[in-house]
């Protein structure tokens, strides 16, 4: 019930929000491009970063969605993340209706490679 109760709550919260995406990756095979909020960037301990992250796809993806905004966490110091929450929606950039949503907190940290969207994105949000 908690988690339903929270994720009603950022369903609203991230809809009302309007955020200014930078582009960090583009992938013309997968037809996705990945961005971050600079904006939504917080700090979560000495060595952790908070930042919501968009995935739009040139096409619909198995599911309906077409988008996708996740708030990840990424230690700055072993190149790792996890992610807290997603949010589908129906349209591209996040736009169209939300479809879908998950939150969990016990996500387990996933190292990612120095070629990597995640790496692009943890050299712009840990220098902050």
């Amino acid at each position: 019930m908690k988690k339903t109760v929270f994720a009603v709550f950022l369903l609203g919260f991230c809809d009302i929000v309007s955020a200014e995406w930078v582009l960090v990756s583009s992938d013309g095979v997968k037809k996705v491009e990945h961005y971050f909020d600079p904006d939504t960037v917080r700090n979560s301990g000495q060595n952790y970063k908070k930042v919501w992250l968009l995935s739009s796809y040139s096409e619909k993806q198995r599911g309906g969605y077409q988008s996708l905004k996740t708030f990840y966490e990424f230690d700055c110091g072993d190149d790792r993340a996890r992610s807290y929450t997603m949010l589908l929606y129906s349209g591209a950039m996040a736009k169209g209706n939300t479809i879908g949503a998950h939150h969990d907190e016990l996500k387990e940290w996933f190292d990612y490679p120095e070629t990597s969207f995640f790496k692009r994105i943890s050299s712009a949000i840990c220098e902050r």
